[in-house]
């Protein structure tokens, strides 16, 4: 009988070959929007008329991760309905349910697999449903998210948050209690912080977050773009003459940061939201 001979070289070859072909994919796409909450007084910018606006950008932008902010129920009904492709997790602020604002993470369902989720309340007691945390206008959370990547078997976390518009207090605060968060819950493993933080990066909340110690990484500046990170992220619905970056991405861990980018979009009259989408396209370091 002969016995076969395998050529070592160029199975090395195929095999690098092959994870090179897996991670070709690996890249994911992150975003951060602030879709306005359903209000009537909105006029031609109401919830109807921009909602097919919303969803459409996720899809033409192929999303992996939409972090969203001022989510009602009727409109979490919403898009459930018009991103079929996708899941997410998150509740309502007041009763950790449906009641309230949520901040939800859409996730594709195709590539990623749920292992874990949670939401925690911006305040002194985490853990308490509705709690208003320090000086803030109003209950404030953070969704989290522990994911398995599919096409890479790699594992990390997404969280999402909104914080308060009227606390400054609230906001240090909520910067703090969502740093050490990741710091004791995710180990090892990479995160991914997107949300509406209420303030510029000249205010104390974000150097908080971004601590050279144990802070993480703003992805705009990851990729030395001084244009787009002077670019402003809420607009008023155009009625804001100096807008600020208040809508951000964050990171922990090993991550390449490959893109940035502030979506203006607008159809006709109609603005997509008050806010504009921050997208930024992300991959985990080998």
């Amino acid at each position: 009988m002969k016995k076969k001979l395998f050529n070592l070289p160029l199975l090395i070859i195929a095999f690098a070959h092959a994870i090179a072909v897996s991670g070709q994919d690996a890249s994911i796409r992150v975003m951060s929007f602030n879709i306005r909450l359903d209000n009537s007084g909105d006029g031609i910018n109401r919830w109807d008329n921009r909602k097919q606006i919303a969803s459409g950008a996720i899809i033409k932008q192929a999303v992996d991760f939409a972090g969203m902010q001022e989510v009602l129920n009727n409109q979490m009904n919403d898009l459930e309905a018009l991103l079929p492709g996708y899941r997410h997790i998150g509740a309502g602020r007041e009763d950790g349910k449906t009641k309230g604002e949520a901040v939800p993470i859409f996730y594709k369902l195709d590539r990623f697999d749920l292992l874990d989720n949670g939401t925690f309340w911006l305040s002194a007691t985490p853990e308490d449903t509705g709690s208003v945390g320090w000086d803030a206008a109003l209950p404030r959370i953070c969704t989290w998210g522990k994911f398995l990547d599919k096409s890479t078997h790699r594992q990390f976390y997404v969280l999402n948050t909104h914080f308060d518009h009227m606390g400054k207090t609230a906001r240090i605060e909520s910067a703090k209690l969502i740093l050490d968060f990741i710091g004791k819950k995710t180990g090892d493993l990479p995160a991914i912080l997107s949300g509406d933080f209420n303030c510029p990066p000249e205010d104390e909340p974000y150097s908080v977050l971004t601590n050279p110690q144990n802070g993480l990484s703003d992805v705009c500046q990851s990729i030395n773009s001084s244009k787009a990170c002077h670019e402003g992220t809420f607009n008023g619905f155009g009625n804001e003459k100096s807008p600020q970056r208040i809508d951000m991405i964050f990171t922990k861990g090993r991550w390449n940061v490959s893109g940035y980018e502030v979506l203006k979009i607008t159809e006709g009259d109609i603005f997509i939201s008050d806010h504009w989408l921050v997208v930024s396209e992300l991959k985990i370091k080998n």
